[in-house]
């Protein structure tokens, strides 16, 4: 402690120049991975072992750690650390660094590959938060892919004696999966020593694609909406286990659902959650936006012995689209704020994909109840989409923009007219919050989105927050100014972390527009952070930029864009 306590207090004194070697492509690649996946985190580095002087052999990001000396010639035992699993350490940072919010966290993790040490990865995390457990698996397995990169050169050149000879290893890599499946009551002999282990990862993507397969063939016959819903249904509830499943088909006229297969469990807490609707219509969330799909945590009030009590629920919603068209929303719904597996939420995708252009042709045909007439042709309703498609186009594909085009124009213009800083948020109704969604390309504007996460959706703030100026504008549908950087990051920081923040920006001043469509608030433009308010004049022509893009959106949704 009295080491790190003088090196925190010392002078800051111009280090000598380190040696970093030049990156590798696998190592480069795998910790732009790396800082990508794991959120908060900053920077990363690579020190091999045996250490070699200074040398560093990979660096990305911000590293304040590599100054110093002690970490670049750490030996750790192989007792010391379980293989290629980090730590998080409180290790003091040098020269006193002003950092965003809490101060940073040094991730320490040790390197091996071969039964043997090969290095050392550090990092520079800015969160006091635990890590989830989908960062901590991409964080290990980052490790181990590093660790093979670096050991594939440094073994061949470290090594003074031939390994023994060991009896084959074989690496089997177990998917992740909150529960596992049911074991078949079926004993299989294991292979021979002859035949080739299978790898999990080849079994369950075949069982996956057997699944879609399944799904397809239950199709085939199908020619309305209901029957399409039932099969989907069925399918979901055993990939997912969900407590709720809808499809809304849109009317190809107005700006409603015109048609809703909806089940829910027995139970009476679903039957609760069948009555307090969640938002699946036209002007929903993941109807405006070009995503493959949308997740959020909802709450709703379950009658018991002791009252009413609050029930969070996960929702997992996936626009179906065909013929550049949004023409409806499939919804699943399970109790608790845990969510879906990723491998659950992307084989749910291929499902849904696959019934997607026949929920498009019987929507057309408005095919929503089983026919009357068993002799009809199932071509008269199920056709491709581009078959089957009206046979005028009043806006072409080409000339139509998209939402995400609309509001990236807005962005560009603002940046034209001399507003280096601005983002945008998104309102989710349904969620209840405000989304962060686009931000220019500014080198402030950038230390801002690092710190707050707006482009990657980590920027969130509760819509009927009284604190937060977004907020109040989205929900009073008027212009709103902020003097400082807090009343915008309330409550993601506090008022030091915000403090800190608007240096690192070198400004706090802000104007909220909010985006009106149709009478209601989508989202809003922020002008800022910045050190100087804007003019009159500038707020005038971003409210006329913001207008014209209200119109844009406006036509664009109209028209199912």
């Amino acid at each position: 402690m009295g080491a790190q306590a003088q090196s925190m207090e010392s002078p800051r004194i111009d280090p000598a120049p380190l040696n970093v070697v030049r990156l590798t492509p696998p190592v480069e690649a795998t910790l732009r991975i790396l800082l990508n996946s794991v959120p908060y985190l900053i920077g990363a580095a690579v020190v091999r072992q045996p250490a070699v002087g200074d040398a560093v052999e990979a660096e990305v990001g911000r590293m304040p750690w590599l100054h110093d000396r002690r970490l670049l010639t750490l030996q750790l035992p192989d007792d010391s650390l379980p293989a290629n699993r980090a730590i998080l350490l409180d290790w003091p940072v040098p020269y006193q660094a002003e950092w965003v919010g809490a101060p940073p966290r040094l991730l320490l993790s040790r390197l091996v590959t071969q039964d043997r040490t090969v290095g050392v990865l550090l990092g520079t995390l800015i969160s006091r938060d635990q890590i989830s457990a989908g960062a901590r698996e991409a964080l290990d397995l980052s490790c181990e892919l590093i660790a093979a990169a670096v050991g594939s050169d440094s073994l061949a050149t470290i090594a003074t004696t031939p390994p023994p000879v060991e009896e084959p290893r074989r690496l089997v890599v177990v998917p992740n999966e909150p529960t596992p499946e049911p074991e078949s009551s079926l004993v299989i002999p294991p292979p021979a020593e002859s035949e080739p282990a299978l790898d999990p990862k080849d079994e369950q993507d075949e069982r996956d694609r057997q699944v879609v397969d399944e799904v397809a063939r239950a199709l085939d016959e199908l020619t309305d909406a209901r029957s399409i819903g039932r099969v989907l249904r069925d399918a979901v509830t055993a990939i997912a286990g969900v407590d709720g499943f809808s499809v809304a088909l849109f009317n190809s006229v107005r700006r409603e659902v015109a048609y809703r297969y909806k089940v829910v469990g027995g139970d009476p807490d679903s039957a609760e959650m069948g009555r307090q609707a969640v938002d699946d219509g036209p002007d929903c969330y993941a109807a405006r936006h070009d995503r493959r799909w949308h997740s959020f945590v909802r709450e709703i009030g379950v009658r018991g012995p002791e009252g009413v009590e609050a029930r969070k629920i996960s929702v997992l919603q996936y626009p179906l689209l065909a013929a550049d068209e949004v023409f409806g929303i499939a919804t699943l719904q399970v109790f608790g704020d845990s969510g879906f597996s990723d491998h659950a939420t992307r084989l749910v995708l291929r499902v849904i994909e696959v019934a997607t252009d026949r929920l498009a042709a019987v929507r057309r045909a408005a095919r929503f109840q089983p026919s009357l007439s068993p002799s009809e042709s199932a071509a008269a309703a199920v056709l491709p989409p581009v078959a089957a498609a009206p046979s005028f186009q009043p806006v072409s594909s080409a000339d139509a923009p998209t939402t995400d085009q609309i509001l990236n124009d807005l962005v560009t213009k603002c940046t034209e007219i001399g507003l280096p800083t601005t983002f945008m948020v998104g309102v989710d109704p349904a969620a209840g919050l405000l989304r962060g969604e686009l931000i220019s390309n500014s080198s402030a504007a950038r230390e801002l989105d690092y710190a707050l996460g707006i482009s990657v959706g980590r920027f969130t703030i509760e819509l009927s927050d009284r604190y937060n100026a977004i907020a109040r504008a989205c929900r009073e549908g008027r212009i709103v100014t902020s003097p400082t950087l807090d009343e915008l990051v309330h409550p993601l920081r506090d008022a030091d972390g915000a403090a800190t923040l608007e240096r690192l920006v070198q400004g706090g001043r802000s104007t909220i527009i909010p985006i009106t469509v149709s009478g209601d608030v989508v989202g809003a433009l922020v002008v800022g952070p910045m050190a100087d308010e804007p003019g009159f004049s500038t707020i005038v022509k971003v409210r006329d930029l913001v207008n014209e893009t209200a119109s844009r959106l406006t036509e664009a949704w109209r028209t199912k864009r």
